[in-house]
Order: C-alpha cells, then sequence, then structure tokens
C-alpha cells in the first residue's frame, strides 16, 4: 500500500471544455432534434386516430385489412379475382386442412 495523498494522480484527465458556439450549436441541434421528434410522434397520433374513426371495432379483427363497412362474414370464402380459378386458389397438396373449424 502507497502512502500517498493522491494514489490516483495522473490517471485522469480534465473533462474537455466545450466553446461557446459549440455549446449553443449543440443546443440548436437539440431543439431541432425535439421538433422533429415531437413532429413525427403527432404524425403517428393523427394517421391512428383516422384509422380508428374509419373502423367498427366490434365486427372483429377486420381493423388492420379493410376500412369498407361490407365485410365477408366469416365462413365465406372471399370472390376470387377474375380469370382465377377455383383449382388455381386451393392450396398446395399437403397443406389443406384435414378438418374445417365451425
Amino acid at each position: 500500500m502507497t502512502d500517498e495523498k493522491e494514489p490516483y494522480a495522473g490517471e485522469f484527465v480534465d473533462a474537455p471544455h466545450m466553446a461557446p458556439e459549440a455549446i449553443a450549436a449543440r443546443k440548436k441541434r437539440n431543439v431541432w432534434l425535439g421538433l422533429a421528434l415531437f413532429g413525427f410522434v403527432v404524425l403517428v397520433a393523427v394517421t391512428t386516430i383516422i384509422r380508428l374513426s374509419n373502423t367498427d371495432l366490434s365486427e372483429g379483427a377486420g381493423f388492420y385489412y379493410s376500412n369498407s363497412d361490407s365485410r365477408t362474414p366469416v365462413g365465406e370464402a372471399p370472390a376470387l379475382p377474375p380469370g382465377m380459378s377455383e383449382e388455381q386458389a386451393a392450396p398446395p397438396a399437403g397443406l389443406a386442412p384435414d378438418e374445417v373449424p365451425e
């Protein structure tokens, strides 16, 4: 053990001191970054409010797929696109479920 009054003398360096211009520039960047972040939050909030206002959440999980009022009832298959046959729309062999839930 050493008897020095400062056992860590020379191991630490002083923190750098920034010029006032550098501090002002950093503050200006932070203000603009904060405004951009606030603008993004507002954009997400407005988009969410608009999306939710056009949705009837009482019908289940149709929220992410359609904003129209005419949804396909559960159990009915949607109409095939023009030119597509039932055979083309069928799942590949081995992927069809064995039992269809009611």
